[in-house]
C-alpha cells in the first residue's frame, strides 16, 4: 500500500522559506501569509502536524533548525509519537469516564493535577486536557514541559490567567502560583508552572 503524505513537499518548502525569512524567531499566521508566497493557515497547520513548526496558540516557530543533528529530529518525532499515544489513550479512557484522573505533583504543601505540555501542543490542546481532568481535592493544575518549551508554557498560562478565558469551555480563569525546574541532567530539565483557580 502506497503511503500518501498530504502536501509534504509544500510543507517543507514553507518550512525552508520561513527559515530564510525568520530564522528561529517567532512569527504569526498573518505575517507568514503576507510575507511568504506559499503560506496559508491550512498549510501552516499541516506543517505543525508534520512537526516542522511549533505553535503555541499565537505564534509559530521552527521546531528544529534545518542543520540540527539527526538525534534532535528523532527526538521531535518521539515527542510527537508520545503525544499521539497519550491523546489516544486519554480519548479511549474518556469514553468510560467523564474525567481523566491525573498524576498529582506536590508544591509548597499543596497538590496539583499534572498536565504535560509537549513541544508542539498549543493552547487549545492544553484547555482540552485541563477541562478533562478529574480534579478531586487537588488545589490546582501544574503545566509540565521540557525545559526548552518554558516560554511557550508561560504564554499558554498567561492566556489561562485572563479574566475570562475567551473561547474556552473553562468555567474560571487561573492565577500563577509559582514555577519549578526539576531534573539532574541540564539537558533533560522539566519546567513546571503551577496554577490555581481564581476564587
Amino acid at each position: 500500500m502506497t503511503k500518501v503524505r498530504p502536501r509534504l513537499q509544500d510543507c517543507v518548502d514553507l518550512y525552508l522559506a520561513a527559515h530564510d525569512r525568520y530564522g528561529t524567531d517567532e512569527f504569526t499566521a498573518e505575517q507568514a501569509t503576507a510575507e511568504l508566497a506559499a503560506a496559508s493557515e491550512r498549510l501552516l497547520e499541516l506543517a505543525v502536524a508534520y512537526g516542522l513548526f511549533e505553535y503555541d496558540g499565537t505564534a509559530y516557530r521552527l521546531a528544529r533548525d534545518p542543520d540540527a543533528d539527526a538525534d534532535r529530529w528523532v527526538a521531535a518525532l518521539t515527542d510527537r509519537a508520545d503525544l499521539l499515544r497519550r491523546t489516544v489513550a486519554d480519548r479511549r479512557a474518556g469514553r468510560a469516564s467523564t474525567g481523566r484522573d491525573a498524576v498529582t505533583v506536590p508544591f509548597e504543601d499543596r497538590q496539583f493535577a499534572s498536565v504535560f505540555v509537549g513541544e508542539n501542543e498549543g493552547f487549545e490542546a492544553v484547555v482540552d486536557a485541563v477541562e478533562s481532568l478529574d480534579m478531586g481535592d487537588r488545589d490546582g493544575v501544574v503545566l509540565r514541559s521540557p525545559g526548552p518549551n518554558a516560554n511557550a508554557v508561560q504564554r499558554i498560562a498567561d492566556r489561562l490567567c485572563e479574566a475570562t478565558p475567551e473561547g474556552t469551555p473553562l468555567e474560571a480563569s487561573f492565577q500563577k502560583e509559582g514555577t519549578d525546574v526539576v531534573g539532574a541532567d541540564k539537558n533533560e530539565l522539566e519546567f513546571r508552572l503551577f496554577l490555581t483557580r481564581d476564587s
